[in-house]
């Protein structure tokens, strides 16, 4: 049975703790300081919708913005994550009206690509989310590999410490995704 009481909307900057608490006890984690650093480092506070009953959060819909590289363009990437309900608020609605808001969200913002990963994939179908891969298992006779046009070698190999790959990765990976479809970009973090 719904609960009308239940108020959707996104979160300030003063109910992040909340937040952050909520979600990590939905997952089954504890909050401590050095992972509450590095989840807020990675969220973006206007893109997190809560469920509030009497000042508390009892569910929430987050996502990230990303860029997807699609055949021809890249397109805004909305990437859905830290979906929860507290187990006390199941069944009463607030994870219908979150998709819901967060899709209209996303539709307001020109964003028509989404994705998410999921830890209870068979809930989603509800939702409007369908499986994009089940799973893929390539075979190809070796006289079928030859390239159709080789690539002219250029450059240099070299090997570096994890130090310069973290400083020097970023960029290698933004120019190969950008002519690559599916890839999307990633942060700094």
């Amino acid at each position: 049975m719904a609960d009308q009481h239940i108020e959707i909307r996104p979160i300030t900057e003063d109910e992040w703790p909340g937040w952050e608490h909520s979600a990590a006890r939905a997952f089954g984690e504890h909050s401590d300081p050095v992972m509450q650093a590095f989840i807020r480092s990675i969220t973006e506070i206007e893109r997190i919708l809560d469920a509030f009953q009497n000042g508390g959060v009892v569910g929430s819909a987050a996502s990230h913005t990303f860029e997807l590289t699609v055949p021809g363009a890249h397109v805004p990437f909305p990437f859905v994550d830290i979906v929860t309900v507290q187990p006390t608020h199941r069944r009463r609605g607030p994870l219908i009206r979150m998709m819901r808001q967060q899709m209209e969200d996303f539709r307001e913002r020109g964003e028509f690509v989404t994705g998410l990963t999921a830890s209870e994939s068979s809930i989603y179908s509800r939702y409007g989310w369908g499986i994009a891969v089940w799973g893929e298992d390539w075979s190809i006779s070796r006289e079928h590999t030859i390239m159709s046009c080789a690539p002219a070698p250029s450059g240099e190999t070299r090997l570096v410490d994890p130090d310069e790959m973290r400083q020097i990765w970023p960029g290698v990976y933004d120019r190969v995704r950008r002519d690559r479809g599916s890839m999307f970009n990633i942060s700094d973090v």
